[in-house]
């Protein structure tokens, strides 16, 4: 049977070599983005990093800025794409937002340069993520919504709960954890990125988050 009988994707060898290079690149703007924030960068660099040519760089992406803009956009997708995935309609609704919040925690654990491309945007005033975030924020809140008002329905969840609301919080309670993480290291004689450290922090989250939505009338 053919790839194309399976229902496979015939990919050529030239397509194939040019999602390898678009990889490339935003790995290596990712990480420099990260280091030197959009200013300091520099397409010399992201280029001879990604082991490609400068003019097939400014091919595939056009600008600095564009390039900058893709990057957010990638690194959010892989966001989302954890999101959706950790929410099986069925399951018990706590068991949702448990796996949602673990998996977004989790992927700020292992991704530092994203974290350090927040705070970069933050001092800029959000003038790129404010260009791909919305549609993010809509899909997460179209999937994380069918979980609260599943939850609302079965009387796990609070009617009253603003689901933006929780969603930004979730953001913020997760985030501070990692973009603060030297501020307040001091606090505490433990690595702050040790196992036992993170696991602790996610449940103090994740109890946060349940007082905050969960109905006791259920328990």
């Amino acid at each position: 049977m053919g790839a194309k009988e399976k229902g496979f994707k015939k990919v050529d060898g030239r397509g194939q070599r040019s999602e390898e290079s678009r990889g490339r690149i935003l790995d290596s703007a990712t990480r420099i983005f990260a280091e030197k924030g959009l200013d300091g960068a520099r397409i010399d660099e992201i280029a001879e990093d990604a082991g490609i040519n400068k003019r097939m760089l400014y091919h595939y992406y056009g600008s600095k800025e564009d390039l900058y803009g893709e990057v957010l956009r990638f690194n959010y997708e892989k966001i989302y794409t954890l999101s959706k995935n950790a929410f099986k309609l069925a399951d018990d609704p706590k068991e949702n937002v448990t796996r949602a919040v673990r998996a977004y925690f989790y992927f700020l654990a292992k991704n530092e340069d994203f974290v350090r491309l927040t705070s970069w945007e933050a001092l800029n005033g959000g003038r790129f993520a404010r260009k791909v975030i919305p549609q993010f924020f809509d899909l997460v809140e179209l999937e994380f919504g069918d979980i609260i008002k599943d939850g609302i329905k079965r009387n796990f969840i609070r009617p009253d709960t603003d689901i933006r609301q929780v969603i930004v919080s979730v953001q913020a309670l997760c985030l501070v954890y990692f973009n603060r993480r030297e501020i307040v290291q001091p606090l505490w004689q433990e690595d702050l990125l040790s196992e036992k450290m993170l696991e602790v922090r996610l449940q103090h989250i994740l109890t946060l988050i349940f007082d905050g939505i969960f109905s006791h009338e259920e328990e």
